[in-house]
């Protein structure tokens, strides 16, 4: 009964919704105007700053303050976790309002909060890997100054860590649970404000090379746990079946005309008398498993993998600055997902920090600097080579 009650009053709790009653104080239902939800971000573009002031407290706070209040009545863990919870739903499904408030996205950004002090406290957070996270927090809110893109970037990868260090943590599921809202919210918010609109034609019509990028992960999945001797030879075997595809449409006319006019999707006009991406992309895959030792030949390549992806992506939609045929933006996004990459990685291989963190911005740079020469080839080739000359001489 005591835990029913606590959610109970934890649904209340978080139904209180500031933003509406101070746009009640001007005749204004704050959910009628604006970006149409009673939020601070709403009410500070519609009302001004003094009344998202506390708006912004009380709705980070609630959530907090539905689960201290539900411990004091039933010093039940889980209970008074889901008087948060329940105050997350208060907040967007008001009783009083026709059961239309808020998102709830500041309410449960307390929520987490309050769970990161507890695994900063406990150990399942180190502050070095708070200061990473909060890097990559900087460098994509320079890219986009679009809070929902970043959260959608950083929250999992905050997830990983705290499982990796505290995988049977009791507030693991719960935060997850909050975690997966916050980004349900923020897809939601980019989807239907457009924030992510790509103008680039060749992009929009050879989307699929992008989507199907991170399907290459199956060579580095099989090397690290199967054997090299398997990993190159099917990656050898797709490369081939490119090389072949690419000799016959440069030999044979009607292959090449065919695949142009039928089968636009599949190759660039600039790879029209040319090797493709795709056959390079593959070729210095091969390479680099072939050549580099296992740690540096992994992280290379999935460098290539994520950097490409992460500078396409964030560079064509919010490049500002032109770097020539580049954009700073894309660039800083490669290192970004270059740099995740090498976060993840750092847990997985036998390699140091340091190492996996020059490997990613020599990538980056790399990527930049590759004007006359296909960056699928330049950065894994590149990169690896740096790592292992370090690895040598200084590990």
């Amino acid at each position: 009964m005591l835990c029913a009650i606590s959610i109970a009053l934890g649904y209340l709790i978080g139904s209180i919704l500031p933003a509406y009653f101070f746009g009640r104080l001007y005749n204004l239902d704050i959910r009628r105007i604006g970006m149409r939800y009673a939020g601070t971000v709403n009410v500070y573009h519609t009302l001004g700053v003094l009344p998202a002031i506390p708006t912004a407290m009380y709705d980070l706070l609630k959530g907090v303050l539905a689960i201290f209040i539900s411990q004091r009545l039933t010093s039940n863990f889980i209970c008074a976790q889901l008087s948060g919870l329940a105050a997350i739903a208060g907040h967007v499904l008001p009783f009083y309002l026709g059961f239309r408030g808020g998102q709830g996205v500041a309410c449960a950004t307390g929520i987490m909060l309050y769970y990161l002090v507890h695994y900063l406290t406990g150990g399942g957070l180190f502050p070095y890997e708070l200061g990473f996270l909060f890097a990559i927090v900087a460098i994509f809110t320079y890219i986009t100054r679009q809070g929902e893109l970043i959260g959608m970037i950083v929250l999992p990868l905050l997830c990983y860590t705290l499982f990796l260090h505290a995988p049977h943590d009791p507030h693991n599921p719960f935060l997850v649970a909050v975690v997966a809202y916050i980004i349900a919210v923020g897809v939601y918010n980019t989807v239907r404000r457009g924030l992510v609109k790509i103008t680039d034609e060749t992009l929009k019509r050879h989307w699929w090379r992008v989507a199907a990028r991170p399907g290459a992960l199956t060579f580095v999945v099989i090397y690290l746990h199967r054997t090299q001797r398997m990993a190159l030879q099917l990656i050898g075997y797709v490369a081939a079946f490119f090389i072949l595809l690419d000799i016959v449409r440069f030999i044979h006319r009607r292959t090449s005309m065919f695949l142009r006019e039928r089968i636009k999707l599949l190759f660039k006009r600039t790879e029209y008398r040319k090797f493709s991406s795709m056959t390079v992309f593959l070729v210095a895959g091969f390479i680099t498993l072939l050549v580099f030792p296992k740690p540096i030949a992994v992280a290379a390549f999935t460098y290539l993998i994520f950097g490409d992806i992460f500078g396409k992506l964030f560079g064509l939609t919010f490049g500002r600055h032109k770097i020539r045929d580049k954009t700073l933006e894309g660039t800083l996004a490669y290192w970004g997902g270059a740099l995740i990459c090498a976060y993840v990685l750092y847990n997985t291989l036998h390699i140091s920090p340091l190492l996996l963190g020059i490997g990613a911005t020599s990538a980056a740079v790399t990527e930049l600097l590759s004007f006359n020469v296909d960056d699928n080839f330049t950065v894994p080739i590149v990169s690896g080579t740096l790592m292992r000359v370090i690895d040598m001489f200084v590990g």
